[in-house]
């Protein structure tokens, strides 16, 4: 085997780099030391997430509980029984057997480019698309994306001139020298050979996903009529997913049994520019390709909580430029932290931020715009009930997942608050709990970071212009990722294997420009990471509008 490096990727997180080559060998070497490190660490509640890609694995742990020298320890003892061990991930690993739909123009729109592109007839290319399984190296992108290998290089197509708006869940597809399955509808410009009736990813199926990173993936032609009356309990049965007898349950049954005590409510009248419901995020299945989402500026969230009288990780809302406009059905305790609503008011009485406000039934608040910072954050005594998915009621709009209904609030949509027992105390927002881009006036804001994965693949050059230019925070940022403009740092291609993106991962794009990976990042990613922000700046950042000067600090 050879040698691995072990690297700082964030505050809390390490990134264990084998030799960067996308091949089964590496990649066995890879699925092998997660389970390894999944049995060395399966009593040290500090170890949050473990996240193979192709040729390396990610670490996510509890910083503030566990020290990473300690975690690299353990990666370190890991690697040596890894060169020890005879055994590989193939013994665990599973073929599984997916139904496809070929011959439906509907399904299949791009065939027959493949087949010109190929110079091959159409059962040729289905046969060879479908005669032998392919490896899933990750899993990334979307939910239950599966990164395969193994594509006979007979069915190179180049990608789509112009991508798709719009590609449905099941597609089937080759792009380049890869091909992949669309587990969620999403854009995407690879060409589309195939559907599968079955649903690779569903929330509201226990299991959740059919296959994992390891796992083999084999397509197995089917008619259009075969498609047509598939029966998915019968082959989750067969494929060993369901014992017999039993029937799929819903992940929202099995996620939290907890009955909840409504206490208020509240109807949305506006639901402002985007306003969703957050909390601190999905943990543990970014191997899944499940991003974490949660809130921007957990400070503010946590401080609007706190003065609520709620235990941690109430849900809350937060707000982008502008707050909703809410109807209380019932009389509620609430706090509004975060970018400054200054206008805002309950029944056209000014209101104070930081601090607990009643509101009597039938009460309306208006938020109106912000005047500093991007994102507020209104908390209710008690907090939002709503189902959790994957333990978290964060709502991710690429994904259309969590929240209500996977998507951002509009009018006469309507939230239940919690019951509290007892009367929370009185507690006030003082300076030194808010946000310091609010308590620090400052023109330029100065980020602290860290060094990540791929650092010392930039020059020291590039690395002290990164550190010694002022940036400016671009229009189109948004909560996937915070870009910039500014001066280029001129170091070519950026291009690498796609790995495990931290929070606030910066990336160098192509264009020689960072990008802050923020709350609603996919799991993996192809750019490499100069820095990491820490996460205390990365709530800084959070409230900075477009326009604002940023400037990089290694600490």
């Amino acid at each position: 085997m050879s040698a691995a490096k072990i690297v700082l990727s964030g505050e809390d997180s390490l990134q264990v780099q084998f030799e960067q080559e996308i091949c089964p060998e590496v990649n066995r070497q890879v699925t092998r030391f997660a389970q390894l490190f999944a049995q060395f660490s399966k009593d040290i509640p500090e170890i949050k997430e473990i996240v193979p890609t192709y040729c390396a694995v990610t670490v996510y742990f509890d910083d503030e509980n566990i020290q990473s020298q300690l975690v690299k320890k353990i990666a370190e003892e890991v690697l040596d029984r890894l060169s020890e061990d005879k055994e590989n991930s193939s013994a665990e690993s599973k073929t599984i057997k997916i139904p496809v739909c070929y011959e439906d123009k509907d399904f299949a729109p791009d065939l027959v480019n493949v087949i010109e592109h190929a110079g091959l007839t159409e059962k040729q290319v289905i046969e060879l698309h479908s005669s032998k399984p392919y490896l899933i190296y990750m899993m990334g992108f979307l939910p239950g994306f599966p990164y395969l290998g193994g594509m006979d290089a007979k069915l190179e197509t180049p990608r789509l001139k112009t991508p798709r708006t719009k590609i449905p869940a099941g597609s089937v597809a080759i792009g380049g020298k890869q091909t992949g399955l669309y587990s969620v509808e999403s854009p995407g410009g690879w060409q589309i050979i195939g559907r599968t009736p079955l649903k690779v990813f569903d929330l509201n199926r226990n299991p959740t996903f059919v296959y994992k990173a390891g796992d083999k993936i084999q397509f197995v032609p089917v008619t259009k009529e075969e498609y047509d009356h598939f029966d998915e309990n019968q082959w989750l049965k067969e494929n060993g997913f369901l014992e017999t007898g039993s029937s799929v349950s819903s992940i929202y049954n099995t996620q939290d049994k907890n009955r909840f005590a409504c206490g208020s409510g509240i109807e949305i009248i506006d639901g402002g520019f985007n306003t969703t419901v957050q909390d601190d995020g999905i943990k543990g299945f970014q191997k899944y390709g499940i991003g974490q989402s949660g809130v921007m500026d957990k400070i503010s969230f946590d401080l609007a909580n706190r003065i609520c009288g709620n235990a941690e990780n109430k849900p809350c809302l937060e707000t982008t430029l502008g707050g909703p406009e809410i109807r209380f059905t019932l009389p509620c305790d609430f706090a509004i932290t975060g970018a400054v609503l200054k206008n805002a008011t309950l029944n056209n009485v000014p209101i104070q931020m930081n601090k607990k406000i009643h509101a009597e039934k039938n009460a309306v608040l208006k938020c109106g715009f912000a005047t500093k910072g991007l994102h507020s954050y209104i908390a209710f005594t008690g907090g939002i009930l709503l189902p959790p998915v994957f333990g978290s009621c964060s709502t991710n709009l690429k994904s259309k997942m969590g929240g209500l209904c996977g998507r951002k609030l509009c009018a006469k949509d309507q939230l239940a608050i919690g019951y509290v027992n007892e009367k929370p105390a009185e507690v006030n927002a003082g300076t030194k709990e808010l946000n310091p881009f609010f308590t620090e006036q400052k023109e330029l804001l100065e980020l602290e970071c860290v060094k990540s994965s791929q650092s010392d693949l930039f020059t020291t050059d590039a690395v002290n212009k990164f550190s010694a230019q002022v940036y400016t925070v671009a229009p189109d940022s948004d909560r996937m990722g915070i870009r910039f403009s500014g001066e280029s740092l001129n170091c070519g291609s950026t291009d690498i294997i796609s790995d495990a993106i931290p929070f606030g991962s910066v990336q160098i794009t192509s264009s020689g420009l960072p990008v802050v990976m923020a709350a609603d990042r996919q799991t993996t990613g192809g750019y490499a990471k100069i820095a990491c922000v820490t996460k205390k700046s990365m709530c800084v950042l959070a409230q900075a509008v477009p326009g604002t000067k940023v400037k990089f600090k290694f600490i």
